[in-house]
């Protein structure tokens, strides 16, 4: 290690070694391997507002406003500032650094074993060893996961850090579903061979929270609210690589109702009663058959009077990730509308039978 020194105090340089000498070996030890010699320059500066200036000199303009220490890729370089001796409650204290440090030495590492590897993998390699999230996966759903928009994937990949959500709990969250379903010895391994890599990343944000949805709240299109969806359904008879927009009906002439959409629900109950509907009234033929839908989740969902019902029937959910570009029309309720065509994250077949106790059905 070199060190560039602008800051005043050299005595803080020691401190940054004891940390690093401390806490290096159990870095190695996560991805099982020998120590190596530390080679990468670490540039210190007196406060925040240098790092800052000092670093877009350099030709780093790009480093988001909340950068408070950061590692280059670029030059190997391990760049800090000393945080004030009596801080006020917005700044960063020495201890709470202290953290901040061995995030930085964490990437420090990494690439010294691996090379260039990508953003939101070497972040949440960080983020997962460094504390941040001790207080567990479940309650980061809970209280943050559960109440935002899930991110586009290719914006974790090629924007980490760039809009309003928080890349770094997403990260967090791909790389935990990794090592838990990979194992360490495989994880270690995609590290070294970029096809593994590849193979594993794939549509890999959805899988991590799906799996996280089925481990901790049981449901694998969890929604914390209806009104504000993480998850979006259609419910078809039919099995559809892509859902096309179609012009809509409605028996009350309501025109919110009728558009050249793909209309969707919050509601994976009240999709289900558009899988089977259709073929309900086909088996119903010659019957004064009729359907009555509920647009709020409360039972019965669907109630249908003069039908033939077979057990076996089965039908389609299509689930879309809401991106937030769907039109929630009426406002308030759980409709939702798209006007382009739409490829699915997941279609599951489903069968009445699991269903039909949600529903109700009156003879005349």
């Amino acid at each position: 290690m070199k060190f560039i020194q602008t800051n005043r105090n050299l005595e803080y340089k020691n401190e940054i070694i004891e940390i690093i000498n401390a806490r290096k070996k159990e870095i190695f030890d996560f991805f099982y391997k020998e120590e190596l010699k530390l080679n990468f320059n670490i540039y210190l500066y007196d406060t925040i507002e240098e790092l800052t200036r000092e670093m877009k000199k350099r030709g780093f303009n790009d480093d988001p406003d909340y950068m408070c220490a950061c590692f280059k890729d670029e030059d190997n370089s391990l760049n800090l500032f000393e945080p004030k001796d009596n801080p006020n409650e917005q700044e960063w204290t020495k201890e709470e650094y202290k953290t901040v440090i061995f995030h930085e030495l964490i990437h420090a590492i990494t690439y010294s074993l691996y090379g260039t590897l990508p953003e939101w993998l070497c972040e949440g390699i960080a983020k997962y060893l460094d504390g941040t999230y001790s207080k567990g996966i479940k309650w980061l759903f809970e209280n943050y996961i559960h109440k935002t928009l899930i991110p586009k994937q290719i914006e974790i990949e090629n924007e980490f850090g760039k809009h309003n959500y928080d890349s770094y709990d997403y990260a967090y969250v791909m790389v935990s579903y990794l090592i838990e379903t990979l194992g360490q010895d495989r994880f270690n391994q995609m590290l070294e061979f970029k096809e593994i890599l590849k193979q594993e990343s794939e549509n890999l944000l959805l899988k991590a929270i799906c799996y996280y949805n089925i481990k901790y709240f049981g449901d694998f299109y969890y929604n914390q609210d209806l009104s504000e969806p993480q998850w979006l359904f259609h419910g078809s008879p039919q099995k559809l690589e892509i859902v096309n927009t179609k012009l809509s009906h409605d028996s009350d002439n309501n025109l919110v109702n009728i558009d050249n959409a793909v209309f969707l629900t919050s509601s994976k109950e009240i999709a289900s009663a558009y899988a089977f509907k259709d073929s309900i009234k086909e088996n119903s033929k010659g019957l004064k058959w009729n359907f009555v839908i509920e647009q709020q989740e409360k039972y019965p969902i669907m109630t249908m009077e003069n039908v033939c019902v077979d057990d076996d029937i089965e039908g389609y959910i299509y689930i879309f990730v809401n991106d937030g570009s769907f039109v929630n029309e009426p406002i308030g309720s759980l409709q939702f509308k798209s006007f382009k065509n739409l490829k699915p994250a997941n279609v599951i077949k489903i069968k009445y039978i699991d269903y039909k106790d949600k529903y109700k059905i009156i003879s005349s």
